[in-house]
């Protein structure tokens, strides 16, 4: 990946964010909309089950560095961005959880201390959606690709293929008995 791209795809997530936030100011959505609590209560929840997930799938890419994909990754420069891009996802995450609360106390009063951090909540919660799915979408990438084998499993070259054969013969028949 050449530098200015790179530096797009780090930005692309606040990006995306900042556009969405200035069409909820448009639109006039704010804290005072009824039943934000819900709101607040679903981007808890959504993101407590994305960083959680987050942590699974980095504990499977642990599990399979050995790799080939991984360890080719591991190997390159790409290695810090990956990380970048997950280091971005669970901060993200845990700022939503955290602003949400945040959010929770202040919505009942009305303050501008409340409207910056409403704003700073949307903008963390938009950007959240495009920065888990960057690296939801390049670690399910990883993970089918460290699967695709291309020649037989060491066991099954152990044989010959006439053995093989005749092994696969000899059940067949004990099948059909």
């Amino acid at each position: 990946m050449d530098r200015l791209t790179k530096i797009i795809h780090y930005f692309v997530p606040l990006l995306i964010a900042q556009i969405v936030v200035f069409f909820l100011i448009k639109f006039g959505f704010d804290y005072r909309v009824s039943n934000f609590d819900k709101v607040l209560d679903g981007a808890i929840t959504f993101s407590s089950i994305v960083v959680g997930f987050l942590g699974a799938l980095l504990g499977i890419l642990v599990s399979i560095k050995n790799s080939d994909i991984v360890s080719t990754i591991f190997e390159s420069k790409e290695r810090f961005t990956l990380k970048y891009y997950f280091n971005e996802a669970f901060t993200i995450g845990f700022l939503v959880v955290f602003l949400s609360c945040t959010m929770h106390v202040l919505r009942a009063k009305s303050s501008v201390t409340t409207d910056i951090i409403f704003y700073v909540w949307s903008i963390v919660t938009v950007a959240f959606v495009p920065s888990t799915y960057r690296i939801v979408s390049i670690l399910m990438t990883v993970f089918f690709k460290s699967n695709i084998v291309i020649s037989r499993p060491e066991d099954n070259n152990v044989i010959s293929r006439v053995e093989r054969n005749s092994i696969k013969e000899r059940l067949s028949k004990n099948k059909h008995s």
